[in-house]
């Protein structure tokens, strides 16, 4: 992740109806899209898009790559493709106008690579979301690019420009129908394309015009009809710098609603870098028929992106939740996972769609169309599995069940009792709060950490009812995904009260907490452990929020994220971290644990006035006092309805 060259002025913005005090400049000239590229998987895209657009274009590694890993590049570099396209380093092969954002597993999309000449080292000029400049060193090219909803125009002064429209990140051909026209200045193509972290085949079509120095193109997953479509209405008739301007101002108004105040440039940078990938996915691609798109995988994104976007974009929240209700009425399901307008059930952690329709309705967030989702949320009462039905708990190896290989005993039994709480909370079924509590089905009161002396935790179980007798330090991607016994014992957000009576009460609860991350048994850099920190205010403990949030913080480095950011969860955690308050999905309530600067000013759309944030503490200090609007905070939690008042939150000093 590299350093950006914003721009440092003093003055007023005003894009759009937003009006605000940019007092070290406009936030989308401070933000480096480079910020992130060096981490595990690639974990962002250099190139630049607008707010949840649908096209990400970006530049391509070469790839099998012909040079080992640059000094100080991740390990991973040289084992497989970046998910994100390009790794720090890499000879760029062309620009893809489609990529995903910091994902594991296979790397998806590349479609529609344009090329200005032979694989080149690439020396960055200027990297903005909303324009990207760069040099090909030994192509002996100049280009820049700027983004639109659905496509892109190059700026450049290559001899000819080439595109390929079979390819797909690390792989040479990704299509075996696909077909590309050309007819003067006007190329198209498009076709069937497979090879995806979900593996659907699907449909995707370009259009695009090659004039001298100037090259556009949009993509639609509709047709080519659709993609000359978005051609005419975004990119005809427009240069590069209009372009890039509507982008900046597009990202500009979304950036604008937080504005952190004492800070330095660095770390002003660092923030609005971390705020502006919380706006890259999921995509909006409803004008190609297929709804808000490109979920990797719900499971990543339900705890922190979606609460973040309940605050700060409450009307994309509303879009993607009618959308969820769309996709039911339209094929019968709405799964976890969504690109590519295709289907995929994941399993990871059971239905999170759930998740985020609740979160949604415990915050009232307006223009949703609540009839056409309680349809779907009260088909979930035959969903799951047969065996969380009839049993209770999802034995392990369970057949038949549609989700994919990640689903496992312990973690999806978990989530599905959460994910009936949710339906229950926003149906008013008693029949889905009743089930809420199956997680308890899990609970082996034998089970024992001997290191720890703690007895009584969650286990998978079998066909025969049996515990699997993994251990507190054992389960891991066996009884539950990507975490062990010891971070699943704490999943039941919906249930605290009784979670922390089988923990032997709040002060047994808090022991077992804090010597889960005294000793290094919860991995804060994956979604699974991103709550854990401030579980502590279910017991009354916000400076223990406080202490143990700040050890979550050190983890991220200068250069980005600690690991995936994962379609921007890594990011909005990070953001969550700054602001001092973490969301309790699900609920109206966000756990607080002290502001990290000493002002930020929120805008929130539907508020009644400004949010003010202020630190009042002594450096690292984890004790402190909330007093909002004048009034003190008896608990370490304070309300959503709260923050639309608008007003001051102030953390100061004390116990």
């Amino acid at each position: 992740m590299g350093k950006g060259t914003g721009k440092m002025l003093v003055g007023i913005v005003v894009l759009a109806g937003l009006v605000g005090v940019a007092a070290d400049g406009d936030p989308a000239d401070l933000v480096d899209t480079r910020i992130g590229t060096a981490r595990e998987f690639g974990s962002c895209v250099v190139g630049p898009c607008v707010p949840n657009g649908s096209v990400h274009p970006s530049p391509d590694s070469e790839w099998p790559s012909s040079r080992p890993h640059a000094p100080g590049a991740n390990p991973r570099h040289g084992r497989g493709a970046p998910t994100s396209g390009w790794w720090p380093g890499d000879r760029v092969v062309g620009f893809s106008q489609l990529h995903c954002q910091g994902t594991g597993g296979a790397p998806s999309y590349g479609q529609f690579r344009v090329i200005f000449g032979e694989p080149s080292d690439m020396e960055i000029l200027e990297s903005h979301p909303y324009r990207f400049r760069c040099r090909l060193v030994q192509a002996g090219v100049t280009v820049a690019l700027a983004p639109t909803a659905h496509g892109a125009i190059y700026r450049h002064d290559a001899r000819e420009v080439r595109v390929d429209h079979l390819c797909k990140l690390a792989r040479a051909k990704a299509s075996k129908d696909a077909v590309l026209t050309r007819e003067g200045e006007v190329i198209s193509g498009g076709g069937t394309y497979f090879g995806n972290w979900n593996p659907a085949p699907f449909g995707c079509w370009f259009y695009a015009t090659d004039r001298a120095g100037e090259f556009r193109i949009a993509v639609s997953f509709k047709s080519v009809e659709q993609a000359k479509a978005y051609h005419d209405a975004e990119l005809e008739g427009r240069d590069l710098d209009r372009i890039a301007a509507e982008a900046r101002a597009r990202w500009s108004r979304i950036l604008g609603r937080v504005r952190p105040n004492g800070i330095p440039p660095e770390e002003r940078r660092r923030f609005y870098t971390h705020l502006m990938h919380c706006f890259v996915q999921p995509r909006d691609r409803s004008g190609d028929g297929i709804g808000w798109d490109d979920y990797y995988t719900l499971w990543d994104t339900w705890r922190t992106v979606f609460p973040l976007m309940a605050l700060l974009s409450p009307e994309s929240v509303a879009a993607n939740v009618n959308a969820f209700a769309d996709r039911f009425e339209r094929e019968g399901r709405c799964e976890s996972c969504r690109t590519q307008g295709k289907e995929y059930k994941v399993g990871q952690g059971g239905d999170e769609a759930d998740c985020v329709i609740a979160d949604a309705w415990a915050k009232n967030v307006p223009g949703i169309d609540w009839p056409r989702v309680r349809k779907l949320l009260a088909s979930r009462w035959d969903g799951r599995t047969r065996g969380y039905r009839e049993r209770g708990y999802v034995p392990q190896g369970e057949k038949g069940t549609g989700y994919c290989r990640r689903l496992k005993s312990g973690s999806a039994t978990m989530s599905f009792a959460y994910q009936d709480w949710c339906a229950g909370q926003v149906l008013g079924d008693a029949r889905f709060l009743a089930r809420s509590h199956n997680w308890t089905n899990l609970w082996n009161a034998a089970a024992c950490d001997p290191k720890g002396g703690f007895r009584g935790f969650a286990e998978g179980r079998r066909e025969d009812g049996t515990f699997s007798a993994c251990g507190p330090r054992g389960g891991y991607n066996k009884d539950f995904y990507e975490a062990t016994s010891w971070e699943y014992s704490f999943f039941a957000p919906h249930d605290m009260e009784l979670l922390m009576t089988l923990c032997g009460g709040r002060e047994g609860f808090v022991r077992r907490l804090e010597y889960a991350f005294e000793n290094r048994l919860v991995r804060f850099d994956n979604e699974p452990a991103f709550q854990m920190p401030w579980l502590f205010a279910f017991a009354d403990r916000g400076d223990l929020c406080a202490k143990w949030s700040r050890e979550m913080e050190r983890m991220f480095p200068a250069d980005g994220c600690p690991g995936d950011d994962d379609a921007g969860a890594m990011a909005s955690l990070y953001v969550f971290l700054k602001l001092g308050f973490f969301p309790i999905s699900g609920r109206d309530v966000y756990a607080l644990h002290g502001c990290r600067y000493p002002e930020v000013v929120l805008d929130l759309p539907g508020a009644r006035h400004p949010l003010v944030i202020r630190s009042l503490q002594k450096p690292e200090e984890d004790s402190f006092v909330a007093v909002f609007n004048g009034n003190r905070i008896e608990s370490p939690f304070i309300t959503h309805r709260q923050f639309l008042e608008g007003g001051t939150l102030e953390f100061r000093s004390g116990e």
